[in-house]
């Protein structure tokens, strides 16, 4: 009998968990591919794009599930039609930013 109300408790406690949405997996050899376009220093520019977009990925990824879901949703929408872990980590910084401002935190 003590096993359902533990049950129902660890239910609870993960159902916020349970609505976060998963990083997005964008495609950064192509946006990086455009970026270096037909420049004469095209793998320079390509391998430092690549380089940025992983590192930008895994800052985000290291906050991901700590973001509210509302952020969360709003910035992958945000960031989907350049499909670019920059412009995803800027309107996350940008949201946490105006929340912090409206909290006073």
């Amino acid at each position: 009998m003590r096993r359902i109300p533990l049950l129902a408790s660890a239910l609870m406690l993960s159902a916020p968990l349970a609505h976060a949405e998963m990083l997005p997996a964008y495609d950064s050899e192509a946006i990086c591919a455009d970026v270096a376009g037909g420049s004469a220093r095209q793998e320079l520019i390509m391998r430092g794009c690549l380089d940025f977009q992983e590192r930008t990925r895994k800052e985000i990824a290291l906050a991901w599930d700590k973001l509210p879901v509302p952020v969360q949703v709003s910035c992958t929408k945000a960031a989907e039609g350049s499909g670019d872990y920059w412009r995803l980590k800027s309107c996350i910084d940008k949201e946490v930013r105006s929340s912090s401002a409206v909290t006073g935190h």
